[in-house]
């Protein structure tokens, strides 16, 4: 949409003086964890669904109108995944304007993208791996910290909403900061990135069950289940990392249900230290910091299944005060 009305009337009494006004971000994603992305006409760049709020509107409801006013699709909001001021900006015309910005999680409803304003001259659906030349850098930071949306708004200045240079599954970003050190040693645990893929199915792999079910020779399956995985706030890869190499990694997963009170709870999945690395705690260190973390996050539980196979990795989860309490059960599915 072209600027508010009364941006403009505000901007006969201001000129070209500083104006601080309301603005909303969205990082709309679709079931195959792509993201919606504008090409903006003004300058050439691709960018974030964003917009300025109206008089009174509400925030959730204007960013919806304006991602269907700007690219023809419907979405719903999931979640406030950032709170930010932006730095200062001076137009071509020498207004200066600087904007709140409130960065909203949303999901594809309906629609098909497309340009549907004057605003965009392309709009389309991007993997998060691989994403177009150009991307603006503000976009480039919000998307990163949205994609890290842990159930945690994030803001400037709580000592935890950093995201150091973005995440490495966004196009040219850095690797993200660690989540913990682990002793002996400087292995740090950290979000596992789509540069980190190839390792962690490696170390998949890597052992008599994974060498028979995996291929690390192709990544494409790979990499979209990643980019899903990534795209999910209730979903945490993470890897152990030592002097940038990867020589660990475990899924935990959120889970609600309405059992047990209606409980969240904890689900661990493919845990690996690479031989190298083994009778160093590290892989003790990973579960506990995933029960810390899940019971940070409100879960009443955290569970796991081992294959039946795996005496030593029963006795190391037994060791850690996990149970033997259900018999799992599994039913392998061939694709239609």
């Amino acid at each position: 949409m072209p600027t508010p009305d009364f941006v403009l009337a505000l901007r006969e009494r201001l000129g070209h003086d500083l104006l601080w006004m309301p603005g909303v971000t969205a990082v709309v994603r679709d079931g195959r964890g792509r993201v919606l992305l504008a090409r903006r006409s003004d300058n050439g760049r691709w960018g974030l669904v964003s917009g300025i709020l109206e008089p009174g509107e509400q925030p959730a409801d204007g960013l919806l109108r304006e991602i269907e006013e700007e690219t023809g699709v419907v979405a719903r909001i999931e979640a406030l995944a950032g709170v930010w001021t932006q730095p200062e900006v001076t137009y071509p015309n020498g207004d200066r304007a600087q904007y709140a910005d409130l960065c909203f999680l949303a999901r594809y409803d309906s629609g098909e993208a497309r340009v549907n304003d004057d605003e965009s001259t392309e709009v389309g659906w991007f993997a998060v791996d691989a994403l177009p030349e150009g991307l603006a850098p503000n976009s480039r930071r919000k998307l990163a910290t949205a994609l890290a949306f842990d159930g945690r708004t994030r803001f400037e200045g709580d000592g935890y909403a950093a995201v150091p240079g973005g995440r490495a599954c966004v196009a040219g970003a850095a690797a993200p900061g660690p989540l913990a050190v682990l002793q002996p040693g400087d292995v740090t645990l950290r979000r596992a990135t789509a540069d980190d893929v190839r390792a962690v199915v490696a170390l998949i792999a890597d052992d008599q069950l994974g060498a028979s079910r995996e291929d690390p020779r192709d990544l494409t399956a790979y990499l979209r289940a990643f980019a899903a995985i990534d795209a999910d706030p209730s979903q945490l890869l993470v890897v152990l990392d030592d002097g940038g190499v990867v020589v660990g990694t475990m899924q935990l997963s959120f889970i609600p249900g309405l059992s047990r009170g209606g409980a969240m709870r904890g689900q661990v999945e493919a845990v690996r230290v690479a031989a190298s690395h083994r009778s160093r705690r590290l892989g003790e260190q990973m579960i506990r910091w995933a029960v810390d973390e899940s019971a940070r996050r409100g879960c009443a539980l955290v569970q796991l299944t081992t294959d039946k196979s795996r005496g030593d990795a029963h006795r190391f989860y037994e060791r850690l005060g996990f149970t033997a309490s259900h018999e799992g059960f599994k039913l392998r599915l061939d694709p239609p």
